[in-house]
């Protein structure tokens, strides 16, 4: 049937999810299958929320609070800002739908990396709006100390491209970033915004999406409300409870803004984004400091455990200041991400290529628990041996 749409629509690509344990079971008729391909918490949801949920389970014949005072609250005390500097979303993805539609018009113009979250050009492409996208800098051009640190954004490429583009509006900056693991420290993201404001004042957004701040060990990456106080007219800040929280299922996530930018987003959100379970999940959640710091702990020994693996089976990697690793399969086994994904999904062990991200040579693994890291590993090591005897 002939329908009509935008030429926009019509060739979006859309977003391409995580494997799913029960497709991969059904299709290769297996058992067992641990994933870990979506950055996913491996030690469940915390478990203050699941209180929270089983008692708020007898009023869901209500409708949910979409004001949702009680998280917003909880949310101001964590963050250390104003209530009505916060805005919440199903999923931090909502939000990032929620700063195109209402900052920009068709014709304008967001900018981020090429290597940046794939999520903001596909929202951006919905509403007609055109992604800039700037390269990274490999390791040996990052300079002097940051070696450790490649594929990061190239800031003054970023700069160069606002100073062209006077339909830029959005600038989203994934920090850490996915899939790479990379980051900015947070005097080169000072430096930036400084310039953005000097070059545009206050009529460009960067969008900071710290989805995987707790994970981060860093010492030169602080906590990103600095930069939201010290630039409250050019930063939003986006967090989420899908990680660190172990909630990716209830879809609950956030931006922190200016009140008057909070504003206008909340004229744009629907009412009832939120269910009433995922409220008070993510308002539970967010007391549950033992559950966190357990979170934190399992992801450092599972990140010791892949770099240590993954330097024996000489395969190599990228830092990651994330709860994943980017590693670098035709260096390492001779293949594609996709054909190294495809060997090991037969093998019950989801990985994550990332093709779509212009790094066709490359998988993604998130950490599990240390029993599902092993099992991983070890099908790792058994296609690393199979590759190399056919070589």
């Amino acid at each position: 049937m002939p329908y009509t749409t935008a030429d926009y629509i019509r060739t979006l690509k859309p977003y391409v999810p995580g494997k799913p344990i029960e497709e991969t079971q059904r299709e290769f008729r297996l058992k067992k299958v641990i994933k870990l391909a979506s950055n996913e918490n491996p030690l469940g949801p915390s478990p203050k929320a699941l209180k929270a949920i089983q008692k708020a389970q007898k009023e869901l014949h209500r409708y949910p609070d979409s004001a949702a005072f009680h998280l917003k609250s909880a949310i101001a005390r964590h963050e250390q800002v104003a209530a009505n500097q916060i805005v919440l979303g199903n999923g931090s993805n909502e939000v990032i739908e929620l700063l195109i539609r209402s900052l920009c018009v068709p014709g304008d113009a967001i900018l981020t990396s090429k290597t940046a979250f794939i999520a903001y050009k596909i929202s951006a492409q919905i509403q007609g709006v055109a992604t800039v996208e700037t390269s990274t800098l490999d390791s040996g051009e990052t300079g002097e100390g940051n070696e450790a640190n490649p594929l990061r954004f190239d800031l003054a490429e970023m700069l160069r491209a606002i100073q062209a583009n006077s339909r830029i509006r959005l600038v989203f900056i994934p920090n850490p970033n996915n899939p790479t693991g990379s980051y900015i420290p947070t005097s080169e993201l000072r430096s930036f915004i400084q310039e953005v404001k000097r070059i545009r004042g206050d009529q460009i957004q960067v969008v900071l999406d710290c989805a995987y701040q707790e994970f981060v060990t860093a010492s030169d990456l602080k906590t990103p409300i600095l930069l939201l106080k010290e630039f409250p007219g050019n930063v939003v800040i986006l967090r989420t409870f899908s990680k660190v929280y172990g909630l990716a299922g209830l879809r609950v996530g956030y931006g922190i803004a200016h009140t008057e930018l909070i504003g206008i987003l909340e004229k744009v959100r629907m009412p009832f984004n939120l269910n009433s379970l995922a409220l008070c999940a993510a308002e539970a959640a967010l007391t549950d400091k033992a559950f966190v710091k357990r979170s934190v702990q399992l992801n450092k020994e599972g990140m010791k455990f892949w770099e240590k693996t993954l330097t024996d089976l000489a395969i190599p990697y990228y830092p990651s200041q994330g709860n994943f690793l980017l590693v670098d399969t035709r260096v390492g086994l001779g293949k594609s991400g996709s054909e190294v994904f495809e060997s090991c999904l037969k093998r019950g062990v989801i990985f994550r290529p990332v093709a779509n991200y212009g790094l066709p040579d490359a998988l993604r693994i998130s950490i599990g628990t240390m029993v599902e890291n092993r099992l991983a590993a070890k099908v790792l090591e058994n296609l690393s041996d199979t590759f190399r005897r056919k070589h």
